[in-house]
């Protein structure tokens, strides 16, 4: 079986499952025992009745006398052979089924939990293979592995002890190479493990070059990479096949050890009883006494290869099991960077003032500061209009404000509160962001649109259309046939550019925030369509707090202030009159757009 502390849990959760299927495997694996029994005596009995019809007497008095009843005991014993591996089935499927349940919701409400550092490390397609290939494994070590190792004590054990009973002798012979097959076992499981680890990596690098490329799949067209690409993936397939076919000729050479062991020893109990019974020889017991005493021992012996065989498959399986366990304990060992402070209070709505008071910032994986001695003071209903130069930590300086990243005390205050003392949940309730990558999960306008709604199933088509005509979209949507019920597809894949961009302005609107950030999310629009988003800005968000990154100089001219950024620091702040006469970068971004549109 699999131990592990996150999945511990489970053994005291669903205990009375556990019982029943052992309850009822184990009835199977005592009845399948009677059978060696009347195995027996029947083969003592017809011998009886052949002895004396060879005497003259024809009647075949044993065989009438018992053959009602032993009619009756087999079926007795099939009928329960068979409803007992129907309720252990049922019961054991149920388990794996409600175990795999409760894993994958655990690992996808721990994953979401989790702070952006962590993507960074982890692709989507290799989290995938997590939640199918090593969660199918750990659920087949709950059922399939439950039912090896009660056959393996029960069936197993019994059948050695009955063994005893009839000849000692020649079961002790065989102890010695049990406990050795036993020991080596658990040693090849070791390494079976290891390799299995190694076969489930490969297919998660496999797993994310797929993943990745049938992403931007328009991207390798576009550069004539489809051959490179199907290249690499035969490289990566093949890595895939190499480790797994080294882990199948491992586990192939222990299934056939297996059953030339058992083969083997079979051989050897057979010529031993058979030589006790012949000979006389009480060198290997005094209780075969007849044909039927061998048949009954060797129908003993046989009852004991599943479970040795059994074993085997244990190992196999627990060794895959833990090399998949150890996998996803790596994403329950993973821990939110982002956690709110004991002393963090929760509030209900923010002002929209924020004061920077030299602040630095370094993301967790880099040793160069995104952000440099930042200080400015924002007041509660500005817009705010940010400016600068690809890599100069526009994103970085708003990516602050919802504490998507950590930052150290006195830093940055909120409303006149340090940010540590604000609860992320409240942050991120109250802001509204619009990234720059305008992603769209797949559904229908209407459900991206109202994507902040508690209650998924009672959107309010009031708001959609109030949020869509704030973005400017509503036009686009009403020509659709389906309209706000019109399907996206994935990434919003049927939506252009410009569409997806609005919705996702309008996405945010729906949530009716305090603060509103729009990072370079009118990139993608018209310059006439620009211009009314910002008028829908200046109207409906009148006293709220707005963030404009842009690189056009009309997206954020108006705006109440203007930052300007470069190499993470703040160059230059006011108004656009007034950095057009004291901000040289300003005024050069300024007179190469005027340039620009000039030539167009």
């Amino acid at each position: 079986m699999l131990f592990g502390k996150y999945i511990n849990k489970y053994y005291k959760k669903y205990w009375y499952l556990f019982i029943t299927v052992i309850f009822f495997d184990a009835i199977v694996d005592v009845a399948q025992l009677f059978i060696p029994q009347i195995m027996g005596k029947l083969a003592d009995g017809l011998e009886q009745d052949i002895k004396l019809s060879k005497a003259g007497d024809t009647s075949f008095p044993w065989l009438n006398a018992n053959y009602s009843k032993v009619l009756i005991a087999i079926g007795i014993i099939a009928v329960v052979i068979v409803l007992g591996r129907i309720a252990w089935r049922f019961f054991s499927a149920k388990i794996g089924a409600q175990i795999e349940r409760d894993l994958r919701q655990e690992m996808y409400t721990h994953i979401q939990s989790l702070s952006l550092n962590f993507y960074k490390d982890k692709k989507v397609g290799g989290l995938l293979s997590f939640f199918t290939n090593d969660l199918q494994t750990i659920k087949q070590v709950y059922t399939d592995g439950l039912i090896y190792m009660t056959d393996l004590f029960v069936l197993g054990v019994l059948a050695f002890v009955y063994m005893c009973l009839i000849s000692w002798q020649i079961t002790l012979c065989c102890a010695g190479p049990l406990l050795l097959f036993t020991f080596v076992g658990g040693m090849v499981g070791n390494g079976e493990s290891k390799r299995y680890k190694k076969a489930s990596d490969s297919f998660e690098d496999l797993s994310d070059y797929t993943e990745e490329n049938l992403q931007g799949f328009s991207v390798v067209k576009a550069f004539l990479k489809e051959q490179e690409k199907v290249k690499g993936f035969e490289v990566r397939s093949k890595d895939t096949q190499d480790t797994s076919i080294k882990y199948l000729r491992y586990s192939t050479w222990l299934d056939t050890a297996i059953n030339l062991f058992l083969t083997a020893f079979i051989t050897i109990m057979v010529i031993l009883a058979a030589y006790s019974l012949v000979t006389l020889d009480p060198t290997f017991g005094t209780n075969i006494k007849s044909v039927g005493d061998i048949i009954t021992f060797t129908g003993y012996y046989d009852s004991l290869i599943w479970p040795m065989i059994a074993g085997g498959l244990l190992i196999d399986l627990s060794s895959r099991g833990r090399g998949s366990y150890k996998r996803i304990a790596e994403i329950f060992d993973a821990k939110p960077d982002i956690v709110n402070s004991p002393d963090a209070i929760k509030h209900e709505h923010i002002k929209g003032e924020y004061e920077f008071k030299n602040l630095y910032f370094t993301y967790p994986d880099a040793s160069i500061p995104s952000l440099k001695g930042v200080s400015i003071d924002i007041k509660p209903g500005q817009t705010v209009g940010i400016i600068g130069r690809t890599g100069c930590g526009k994103s970085t300086f708003v990516d602050l404000l919802p504490k998507l990243y950590n930052l150290p005390k006195d830093m940055l205050y909120i409303d006149g509160m340090d940010i540590n003392y604000w609860r992320k949940e409240d942050l991120r309730e109250m802001t509204g962001i619009v990234s720059q990558e305008a992603f769209l999960f797949s559904g229908t306008i209407k459900d991206s649109i109202a994507f902040s709604e508690k209650n998924p199933g009672q959107v309010d088509m009031e708001k959609v259309k109030l949020a869509a005509g704030f973005a400017c979209v509503d036009d686009d949507i009403e020509s659709f046939p389906n309209k706000y019920d019109t399907f996206v597809g994935e990434k919003g894949a049927t939506l252009s550019g410009g569409q997806r961009q609005r919705v996702s302005i309008a996405r945010a609107i729906y949530k009716q925030p305090d603060v509103l950030i729009l990072d370079d999310s009118l990139s993608a629009v018209d310059a006439d369509t620009e211009k009314k988003i910002l008028a829908n800005i200046k109207k409906y968000r009148a006293g709220l707090t707005t963030f404009i990154i842009a690189h056009r100089i009309s997206a954020i001219e108006d705006a109440d202030v203007i930052l300007v950024m470069d190499d993470g620091k703040i160059i230059g702040h006011g108004s656009h009159d007034v950095l057009l006469n004291t901000c040289p970068l300003y005024k050069d971004i300024v007179t190469l757009q005027e340039l620009e549109k000039e030539v167009d």
